[in-house]
C-alpha cells in the first residue's frame, strides 16, 4: 500500500466508530455475535478504512492456552474478511445476494507484545485497497484485496486474499455441475464423528467443542490427522453450509502445527501462530472424509506446510508461522 495512500487515510482514522457493529448482512453473518467489524468508510481514492472490535472473551477466539494471552490471528483474519466485504458491497456496489468464493489468503503479524489482549477490548483498524477488480457483464468476478492493520494504534501487519464473486444462481450452478448434483449442507449430512478427536491441550485449546482434529497418526516423519469439526461450534459454523469453510480449514492447519510444535516438545503456552498462507482449490465436501498432512519439523522450525486431501486430490494448502516467545527468568531458572 503506497505512503500516499496511509496519509490520506491518517487523518480520517481518528472519525473510525467502534460503539456498534454494523448490519450482520453487510459481512454475510447471521449472528449479530459474530460481527466484529464497527465501521467502514472512504478515505481516499479507492482506499478504505474500517475497524473492528475485538472481544474480551468469546467462546472460540479467547479459547487458547498461550499466556500472556494475545490477539487471534484467525480473529485479525476474520475481521479482515469482514471488512473487506462491508466495504465491496458498501462501497464497491458489489450487489448483496453475491457469494464470495476465498482462492487465495495470507495475514502476517509481527509483535506478539503489540497483540497482547488487556483489560479492555481491542481496537484494530483496517486500511483497505482492491488491487484487482475484474468485471463481466457488469458485475465483479475476481476481487483482490490488500489491507495494512493497525491494533491498539500500532501497526501489526498485513493481509490479503484473492476471491472469486459469483450470484447465488451461479454458485448453485456450479455446485451442482462439479458433483453431478446438488451439495448436502450442514443441516442434512450426519455430523462427523469425533469419538477419536484431539485433547484440547494437545492443540492449544481448552474447550473440546473448539477442536477440529481427530485420529492423528504419525509414520516416516509425516503427522496426518482427520478433520471432524463440530457444526455446533457457531463460530465456524455460523450459518447453514454446503461444504467446510475455509475458516475451519484454516483452524485445522493452525491445530496440526501446534500439534507437531506439541509433539517436538514445544511449550504451546508460548508458542503462537501469527502467520497464514492458504490456497484452496477445490471444495472441502461434507460427505467424503478430509485429511490434513504435514510433515513433522525440526524442534525449532517455525513453518509447517499442511495439505488437505479428499477422495485423492489436493484441496487446500497452508502454510502455518509459529513463533516462541522466549521464556521468563523463573521459567528458566535464571537468577533475579
Amino acid at each position: 500500500m503506497s505512503e500516499t495512500a496511509v496519509a490520506q487515510a491518517a487523518e480520517p482514522a481518528l472519525q473510525i466508530r467502534f460503539a456498534h457493529t454494523v448490519d450482520r448482512h453487510l459481512v454475510h453473518r447471521a449472528a449479530v455475535a459474530e460481527v466484529f467489524v464497527t465501521d467502514a468508510r472512504q478515505v481516499g481514492d479507492s482506499v478504505y478504512l474500517a475497524g473492528a472490535q475485538t472481544p474480551l472473551s468469546h467462546s472460540y477466539y479467547n479459547d487458547h492456552v498461550q499466556e500472556p494471552a494475545v490477539t487471534d490471528v484467525l480473529l485479525v483474519l476474520e475481521a479482515s474478511r469482514q471488512a473487506a466485504v462491508c466495504a465491496a458491497h458498501t462501497f464497491l456496489d458489489i450487489p448483496m445476494d453475491t457469494s464470495f468464493l476465498v482462492n487465495e489468503v495470507s495475514v502476517q503479524l509481527e509483535d506478539p507484545d503489540a497483540l497482547r489482549i488487556g483489560s479492555d477490548p481491542g481496537e484494530l483498524q483496517l486500511l483497505t485497497e482492491y488491487p484487482t477488480v475484474r468485471m463481466k457483464a457488469d458485475r465483479a468476478r475476481k476481487v483482490g484485496v490488500a489491507q495494512e492493520l493497525t491494533f491498539n494504534g500500532r501497526p501489526v501487519g498485513v493481509a490479503t486474499m484473492q476471491v472469486s464473486a459469483l450470484t447465488k444462481t451461479e454458485y448453485k450452478a456450479l455446485r451442482e455441475f462439479q458433483r453431478g448434483g446438488e451439495a448436502p449442507s450442514t443441516r442434512e449430512v450426519p455430523a462427523p464423528d469425533r469419538s477419536a478427536v484431539l485433547a484440547p491441550e494437545q492443540v492449544g485449546r481448552n474447550v473440546r467443542g473448539n477442536v477440529v482434529l481427530s485420529s492423528p497418526v504419525f509414520d516416516d516423519g509425516r503427522l496426518t490427522a482427520r478433520l471432524t469439526p463440530d457444526f455446533a461450534n457457531r463460530s465456524l459454523f455460523d450459518h447453514e453450509y454446503d461444504h467446510f469453510p475455509a475458516m475451519t480449514l484454516l483452524e485445522g492447519a493452525r491445530q496440526l502445527s501446534l500439534l507437531a510444535a506439541f509433539w517436538r516438545g514445544r511449550r504451546l503456552g508460548r508458542t503462537h501462530v501469527l502467520g497464514m498462507d492458504a490456497a484452496f482449490l477445490r471444495f472441502a465436501e461434507l460427505d467424503a472424509p478430509v485429511t490434513l498432512a504435514a510433515t513433522m519439523p525440526e524442534r525449532d522450525a517455525n513453518t509447517l506446510e499442511v495439505v488437505f486431501e479428499q477422495s485423492g486430490r489436493v484441496i487446500a494448502t497452508v502454510s502455518v508461522r509459529l513463533a516462541e516467545e522466549a521464556a521468563s527468568p523463573v521459567e528458566t531458572g535464571a537468577a533475579a
